[in-house]
C-alpha cells in the first residue's frame, strides 16, 4: 500500500501540475493573439481617421466655387462660354539621322523613295 501511494502521488502531482500549466498557458496565447489584433486594428483606425479627416478637407475645399473653378480650368481645360481655350503643343521631335553604314543605306534609300 505504501508502494502504490509512492507511485500515485507522484502521478497526481503531475496531473495537476498539467492541468494547471494548461489553464495558464492556453489564456495567456489566446491573450496575446487578441492584444496582437488589437494592435493591428488600432493601427488601422489611425490610418481610417486619417484618410477621413483628408477627405473631409477635401471636402471642404471642393465646396468653394473657385476651387470647382480652378479644378475645371486646370484637370479639364474647361473655358466660359466666349472664353478661347488653347492648347501649346509640344516641339516636333529632331528627323533621325541614320549612319551611312552598308545595311543602312538600302534602308534610307528605300525610306527616300
Amino acid at each position: 500500500m505504501i508502494a502504490l501511494r509512492r507511485s500515485v502521488i507522484p502521478l497526481v502531482l503531475v496531473l495537476i501540475v498539467m492541468v494547471v500549466l494548461f489553464y495558464a498557458v492556453l489564456p495567456t496565447r489566446t491573450y496575446m493573439d487578441q492584444r496582437s489584433a488589437t494592435a493591428g486594428a488600432r493601427a488601422e483606425l489611425s490610418a481610417l481617421v486619417d484618410e477621413n479627416n483628408a477627405l473631409r478637407s477635401r471636402l471642404t475645399a471642393l465646396s468653394q466655387p473657385e476651387e470647382v473653378e480652378r479644378l475645371a480650368r486646370s484637370e479639364y481645360n474647361l473655358v466660359y462660354p466666349g472664353e478661347e481655350a488653347y492648347a501649346i503643343l509640344p516641339q516636333a521631335p529632331q528627323p533621325v539621322e541614320i549612319p551611312d553604314l552598308w545595311p543602312l543605306n538600302a534602308l534610307v534609300t528605300s525610306l527616300a523613295s
